[in-house]
């Protein structure tokens, strides 16, 4: 990389950086598709995509009756996000 930048850039030189080889990058990379943040905002874009699902399913239920399920569907879409990032691997 040296060779391709051998001028600064805000001061900075390649040197100035560590050097990273591929494990750190896939650790790295790890710990950020992995992330709470990243899995809490999966569970809610498919909990945005199956509302009116839900909403026209539920149609000729009670009100307590899809109160009741609506925190359980969370819950099971949470358990199955967090089963396939255990699933995930990087190479």
């Amino acid at each position: 990389m040296k060779k391709f930048a051998p001028e600064p850039y805000l001061g900075l030189l390649f040197s100035d950086y560590p050097d990273v080889n591929g494990p750190t990058i896939d650790e790295m990379a790890r710990r950020v598709v992995k992330s709470n943040a990243v899995k809490e905002q999966l569970v809610g874009q498919i909990d945005e995509r199956i509302e009116s699902s839900f909403q026209s399913r539920t149609a000729d239920w009670n009100s307590l009756s899809r109160e009741t399920a609506r925190p359980a569907i969370k819950t099971y879409i949470e358990k199955l996000v967090n089963e396939a990032f255990e699933r995930i691997e990087f190479k």
